[in-house]
């Protein structure tokens, strides 16, 4: 049988980092709903940082195009980590990206 942990996020990116052969994209979805006592429109951003390593399809062209607002659709593998600090151990859910798409939203028609 096979069994995996897996991630989807479609949303904006905020930020690029890129430190050596590990690029960190940082996704913001945001979810609307309307309040049905008071009729007004709520939103709320949930912001994931996704992890992209060198040997991904298309790291070189991420690398040198991705840009913030771009619009992303992204899978991949969770792994739990955890780590030490200050003698405390921190848990962590890493989310390692499989596939990054870049959906054209013409945000960034006309040279922008």
């Amino acid at each position: 049988m096979f069994q995996f942990a897996e991630f989807t996020i479609q949303g904006y990116v905020g930020k690029v980092t890129i430190t050596g052969n590990v690029m960190r994209l940082n996704i913001g979805a945001t979810k609307s709903w309307k309040d049905r006592e008071t009729g007004q429109r709520n939103e709320k951003t949930k912001w994931n940082t996704v992890t992209v390593f060198e040997n991904n399809p298309g790291f070189i062209w991420l690398k040198g195009n991705l840009k913030k607002g771009d619009l992303v659709h992204v899978r991949g593998e969770m792994e739990n980590t955890s780590y030490d600090k200050a003698g405390e151990t921190v848990y962590d859910v890493s989310l390692i990206a499989d596939t990054v798409a870049v959906i054209p939203t013409g945000k960034h028609a006309g040279g922008e």
